[in-house]
């Protein structure tokens, strides 16, 4: 996994990037690999603070979002990505089920963000390369 300091330099990348919004180091570091297989570079942020901080800073051309991070809610993030209209894709990975799943897609398609249909954890490795692929 390509994961990288905000840096100018990781600003101005000829690889698409991923910004991975993932509170378990594991995780983040199976995602990265998988993404980096299709030609990402990945950027972990572990809070929602840090990925507000990063989008506001970098365009990223696709994100994924855990919805549970230590204490705060993934969701959090999906305002003000509406207000920056991010449009790039935006795939949810998350242990969350049924209801909390469903609303915070429909959440994220209330602020006309381009969610993919979530991912379930544990991850499998060649649905989300094809999801990776696809984009």
């Amino acid at each position: 996994m390509a994961t990288v300091q905000f840096t100018k330099e990781a600003a101005v990348s000829p690889l698409p990037s991923l910004l991975i919004i993932e509170d378990e180091p594991l995780q983040s570091a199976v995602i990265g690999r998988i993404a980096g297989t299709v030609g990402f570079e990945s950027v972990v942020a572990r809070t929602v603070g840090d990925a507000a901080a990063l989008l506001q800073a970098i365009p990223f051309d696709c994100i994924t979002l855990d919805l549970s991070l230590r204490g705060e809610h993934g969701a959090d993030l999906l305002r003000l990505l509406g207000d920056l209209r991010y449009q790039a894709p935006i795939m949810i990975v998350s242990g969350a089920t049924g209801l909390q799943l469903e609303l915070t897609t429909s959440i994220a398609r209330s602020h006309k963000l381009n969610v993919r249909d979530p991912m379930p954890k544990p991850i499998h490795a060649d649905e989300l390369r094809k999801e990776f692929a696809r984009i």
